[in-house]
């Protein structure tokens, strides 16, 4: 989640408010509000970019296996940094990273992470973070992924959406969980999902996993939707993903 300023669900599946199941409704899927209630919430001017981001991507269900690991690395590069950062060498990432092919990132060899950590030709928005664990641990993840998908594949059906897609959708019961805080203020960093989350993954193996950025991840891919109570990105979510609260 961006940083604040200092104080002055599938779609058809039924969405569940914090502590509450949503009533279903059957509605069409809505665009995103012209209203952007973050923009006079968070600290630092926003860049056109992270606009964009914060209105189309943020709180939208993301699924399939190669986005989530994507949005994994990128939450976890973030580490210590800002999202904005990220954001804009999101692109440098999908180039470096071959566009977060998991088999492709498993394969990669000590000597292609090693140029990635040394290479000084690039700059700004054109260059990742150059941190060795940060860029080590994508090829690492990516294996524990692999290992994941092939446990999934001798236990049960294939997940239309994807072994690793399910694992993490798991967290919220499979469904985007349409939370209601009063005021941007109340919107938490963590959460005992987020927490069960992290905590999985780092049993499995994985690093760059805390529980900041699992619950970080789970708003950015609309697992959890945490647009205050009663904003338009908050009636809009409602409305897309079927459900009210009671």
């Amino acid at each position: 989640m961006p940083k604040r300023a200092a104080p002055a669900a599938s779609r058809g599946s039924p969405a569940r408010t914090r502590g509450r199941l949503a009533h279903p409704l059957a509605v069409a899927h809505l665009p995103p509000p012209g209203s952007m209630w973050f923009e006079s919430c968070f600290a630092g001017k926003m860049s056109d970019e992270y606009r964009l981001y914060m209105r189309d991507e943020w709180g939208w269900e993301k699924r399939g296996d190669v986005p989530l690991f994507e949005k994994l690395c990128l939450e976890g590069a973030q580490a210590g940094l800002s999202w904005a950062t990220i954001l804009a060498k999101r692109q440098a990432y999908r180039s470096a990273f071959h566009n977060f092919n998991i088999c492709r990132c498993a394969e990669m060899s000590d000597d292609e992470l090693a140029m990635l950590v040394e290479d000084t030709t690039r700059t700004g928005p054109d260059a990742i973070v150059r941190h060795r664990g940060k860029i080590e641990a994508v090829r690492h993840n990516a294996r524990m992924t692999l290992d994941l998908i092939a446990e999934a594949s001798t236990c049960k059906a294939a997940s239309p959406h994807g072994a690793f897609d399910e694992f993490l959708w798991s967290f919220v019961g499979g469904a985007p969980r349409l939370n209601q805080w009063a005021s941007f203020k109340e919107i938490p960093t963590e959460s005992d999902e987020g927490n069960a989350m992290s905590k999985e993954l780092k049993r499995r193996g994985y690093k760059f996993v805390g529980p900041k950025i699992c619950y970080s991840l789970m708003q950015s891919c609309g697992m959890v939707i945490d647009h205050p109570l009663g904003t338009p990105e908050w009636q809009a979510a409602s409305l897309r993903i079927g459900g009210m609260p009671n």
